[in-house]
């Protein structure tokens, strides 16, 4: 029986960058996020003879996979039975699978279209794995993209980092369920090119960074700021702590080697813009952006008309509108 299950991105509000084991995606630091209701990504898993992955557009035309994308599905889907195998829970897991994917998210624009694809294919793995706890399912998301595991939960998450090298020694917990806060993610999308370096090879280049250590060594006591502002509700708290760490983050990007430079001339003016409007009519409202040019404009209700209202009037940008959602789910 095929399992049908959806996900959608999450936005960082603490950033997830660099890795202590690259092979099972083991964070170096804690990370935070909120996680979005759209757009979404569904997948289909069945039993297979032999593994295979299909994907489609938003209208239903396949697309080709790339020998990359399609070696890393095979790769998380091994990593998945390993890490059922070390739980002593596969022996209701497929030998092997087919894949649908169906996805709503341009790629690789800093969308976290990956959180979403590899959240919702855990969810699949785990529906034919019995008795798995929702703990085991962020891991599993982990096994595929880092900042899956946090698209498991709806609300405010967290990657709790762990220690040591086993392969469930980091996973993702709920700070704070979906109907917590009323926030919204105005999210402007300046280009639709797909990166030169994705994430994944980002990660290991964190470390040659001069400054990553030092972020390292931040990011504990932001970790426990940001989740204070969600449970506090605390917008000015938030906004602090989010921008100040996104921009910590951008700053090691480009100081590695070679270096990363995600931020489009186009985000740096709409950062400058959303700072000049938020202090003029005092507004609720964040910036942040993850591995990409896509900037989030995180609001409380009472800025959204004006924030709306400036993301409707950027020319050749694509602009998505995202409340806070519930997390992966099968369906």
């Amino acid at each position: 029986m095929p399992i049908r299950a959806s996900s959608a991105p999450n936005v960082a509000l603490i950033k997830y960058w660099g890795n202590r084991k690259e092979e099972l995606r083991l964070p170096a630091a804690d990370s935070l996020s909120m996680t979005l209701d759209r757009p979404t990504v569904e997948v289909v898993a069945d039993h297979a003879g032999y593994f295979s992955a299909r994907s489609f557009e938003p209208d239903g035309t396949p697309r080709t996979l790339t020998e990359k994308e399609s070696t890393r599905l095979e790769k998380h889907f091994l990593l998945a039975k390993k890490y059922l195998t070390d739980i002593s829970v596969a022996h209701a897991f497929p030998a092997s699978v087919s894949l649908e994917i169906r996805s709503n998210i341009p790629r690789s624009i800093g969308l976290a279209s990956s959180a979403a694809v590899f959240s919702a294919l855990a969810e699949a793995y785990g529906g034919f794995a019995t008795q798995l706890s929702r703990r085991d399912v962020s891991v599993i998301a982990r096994l595929g993209s880092g900042s899956a595991s946090r698209s498991v939960f709806g609300g405010f998450s967290a990657m709790i980092a762990g220690e040591g090298d086993a392969i469930g020694a980091s996973y993702a917990k709920e700070i704070a369920p979906a109907n917590h806060w009323k926030l919204r993610d105005i999210i402007i999308v300046p280009s639709h090119k797909e990166k030169e370096t994705g994430s994944t090879e980002g990660h290991v280049l964190a470390h040659t960074s001069p400054l990553f250590e030092a972020r390292l060594r931040a990011i504990p006591q932001r970790q426990k700021t940001c989740i204070e502002a969600i449970r506090e509700k605390d917008f000015e708290k938030l906004a602090r702590v989010s921008e100040e760490d996104c921009l910590d983050m951008h700053a090691v990007m480009a100081s590695s080697t070679p270096a990363l430079r995600y931020l489009s001339e186009e985000t740096h003016r709409i950062i400058r813009e959303i700072k000049e409007l938020r202090a003029r009519e005092h507004l609720a409202v964040l910036y942040t952006m993850d591995a990409g040019p896509t900037v989030h404009l995180i609001c409380e209700e009472s800025a959204l008309p004006a924030v709306r209202g400036y993301a409707s009037a950027q020319k050749d940008c694509t602009i998505f509108e995202a409340e806070i959602g519930k997390g992966s789910r099968v369906v």
